[in-house]
């Protein structure tokens, strides 16, 4: 027989799963519309508000693996969303950066995914949608 703390424990995580694949579902629906991936979008994203940064960092920033970084890089390059540069600094290091067409798709695909996540959120009043954020990052530690 579960504990109280343990049922509410599971009960926590599968409606976080639940949300999390419901958001998930209805952004990649969303990028799908625009010929992009999830992760292109978000490498997309990261450059488009920190600017050229090293692959290793993009990753980083994901939280995901180097290989998968170079492959989704590959992609937007193919695209001409996205160029590898070398470091002035380091020869080692290979910076992605966006080209003009990467972002003039951005200026036109952000606001859209702007107005997606503002009206999936739509269902938490303001103060809600604080308190949730609050308490997400209290999980994440």
């Amino acid at each position: 027989m579960q504990d109280v703390k343990s049922k509410l424990a599971l009960e926590l995580w599968n409606k976080l799963s639940k949300a999390h694949d419901f958001i998930r579902k209805a952004h990649i629906k969303q990028m799908a519309a625009h010929n992009l991936t999830a992760p292109q979008f978000h490498v997309l994203e990261v450059l488009m508000n920190s600017g050229p940064m090293p692959l290793k960092r993009i990753s980083e920033e994901l939280l995901v693996t180097g290989a998968n970084i170079t492959c989704v890089v590959d992609n937007l390059e193919k695209e001409e969303l996205v160029k590898r540069v070398p470091s002035k600094e380091d020869r080692r290091i290979i910076n992605a950066e966006l080209t003009d067409k990467g972002k003039g798709k951005m200026d036109s695909l952000f606001p859209q995914y702007v107005d997606n996540m503002k009206n999936i959120a739509r269902v938490l009043s303001e103060d809600e949608q604080n308190n949730l954020s609050d308490l997400l990052q209290k999980l994440n530690g």
